[in-house]
């Protein structure tokens, strides 16, 4: 897959040149607000910045103290990264010196990599991250450390925070406006996702979203295969929607060379215009920073606004696709997204042959994994009505609207134990209820308030 160009001192020369400046300066040009950027340009530059990146991160690799803005032998060639990692990731500065800054933040002290799970949590999140993470601590045990990014001040509600990082042990908060400038990104909601990542403390990370709910324990995750081999982790999202033509068009329009795994996509076959689903993506960052770093370009204010969201559902498909951009090798969890609640009980409901629910992913072995959207049959139904995880389905014939799976021959009952851990989050939930109701009338006080007080 990864087929990077190398860059070479005869590359600087040719740069040199009237030619080469002219070129050169083409790709070290920041598109205008609300003007469409062209993503042909863009893979261009973001292919080229990352063979300087290489080039300077062997360098650095033998000397870390090498002078490379200073040193002759290096100056200009630095100049033209330092161009175009302007240009490309305007946002990056003041908190970054450069990209080669990102990954040198997040070490433990003794030198070992961090690792740990990324939340990113908005008030309209506060009540699903509250009840994932109690589940996460006290039903799994799973004492990985936690980051929560919300983007600004009025994003998380001080009490929402306080909350949050009193009742739970190793949790962190942090504003994502501290570390990425606002001016190119003007986040609302998804596109926030990449860029936690990027900020994060963490070399290996977890990024789930606020509603996703596990069923075995997260760290299961860094020791898979496939992420162990890329140092990404992808899942598939549900099979729906036939006969999409415009995101594989539209990555044709931009994308000169993909990788093999491109035309096995559903998105090229024409089965689905869902591929990807982001609901928790694994990343290393030693590995897969560049890969990131593209993400991120994808989610700026100007290039979603412009063309992404307009050919692609939010920042999901915005992982494969920057990946492939900047030739960054990748790994999918090879099952597509299935379907964890109970049997349907007709007429709105669903069949009562078939399972309905909310999307369940499965790990390599095929057994439940993480589903997402809460532990209600439906999150933006009201009143709640919570899911009594009996079954769970796998199959691409899916029922959008009663969001079930109509194929009946995958069908399984949820193990126990697993079922055990799905009911233990409900009951969590409707304890953090009462907390959130305490909370908004100014009441809630932490566990052990009264004995400072």
């Amino acid at each position: 897959m990864d087929s990077t160009m190398d860059y070479l001192e005869k590359d600087l020369e040719f740069f040199k040149t009237a030619a080469g400046e002219t070129v050169f300066s083409q790709l070290a040009v920041i598109p205008e607000a609300h003007e469409k950027p062209n993503f042909s340009t863009i893979t261009t530059a973001e292919r080229l910045f990352k063979a300087l990146f290489m080039y300077f991160d062997k360098i650095l690799a033998q000397d870390s103290l090498a002078s490379v803005t200073n040193d002759p032998q290096y100056k200009d060639s630095w100049e033209l990264y330092k161009r175009l990692e302007s240009t490309l990731y305007p946002w990056m500065y003041p908190y970054w010196q450069n990209a080669f800054h990102i990954n040198n933040q997040t070490f433990n002290n003794d030198g070992s990599n961090s690792k740990g799970i990324v939340l990113c949590v908005g008030n309209a999140q506060f009540k699903f991250a509250a009840s994932t993470i109690r589940s996460l601590r006290e039903v799994l045990n799973c004492d990985l450390p936690i980051e929560i990014f919300y983007i600004r001040d009025d994003d998380l509600s001080a009490a929402k925070r306080s909350y949050l990082e009193s009742e739970f042990s190793n949790v962190t908060l942090r504003k994502l406006e501290d570390y990425v400038g606002n001016y190119y990104t003007r986040f609302g909601g998804w596109a926030m996702k990449p860029f936690a990542m990027l900020a994060s403390r963490f070399t290996e990370l977890i990024m789930m979203d606020a509603d996703v709910f596990f069923l075995q324990s997260p760290s299961t995750l860094f020791v898979d295969k496939g992420y162990q081999t890329t140092g990404s982790l992808f899942f598939y999202d549900r099979t729906l929607f036939p006969d999409w033509e415009k995101g594989p068009d539209w990555m044709r329009s931009f994308l000169p060379t993909m990788s093999t795994l491109v035309p096995n996509t559903r998105w090229f076959k024409g089965l689905s215009s869902h591929e990807q689903e982001s609901g928790v993506v694994v990343i290393d960052k030693r590995k897969s920073l560049l890969g990131l770093l593209s993400t991120c370009k994808m989610n700026g204010i100007t290039e979603r606004d412009e063309v992404v969201y307009k050919h692609v559902h939010g920042d999901k498909e915005t992982f494969w696709v920057g990946f492939e951009v900047m030739q960054t090798p990748y790994a999918f969890v090879k099952s597509f997204g299935a379907v964890i609640g109970g049997m349907g009980r007709g007429g709105d409901d669903g069949e009562p042959d078939q399972v309905c629910g909310v999307q369940l992913h499965l790990d390599p072995h095929d057994k439940p994994l993480w589903f997402n959207g809460g532990v209600y049959r439906n999150k933006h139904a009201r009143p709640v009505e919570y899911l009594n995880f009996t079954h769970f389905s796998e199959g691409n014939d899916w029922e959008f609207n009663t969001h079930c799976i109509r194929d009946t021959d995958k069908i399984r009952e949820l193990d126990p134990e697993q079922r055990k851990i799905a009911l233990a989050s409900v009951e969590i939930d409707k304890q953090r209820v009462n907390d959130e109701k305490l909370l908004d009338e100014g009441k809630w006080r932490p566990k052990n308030y009264d004995s400072h007080h």
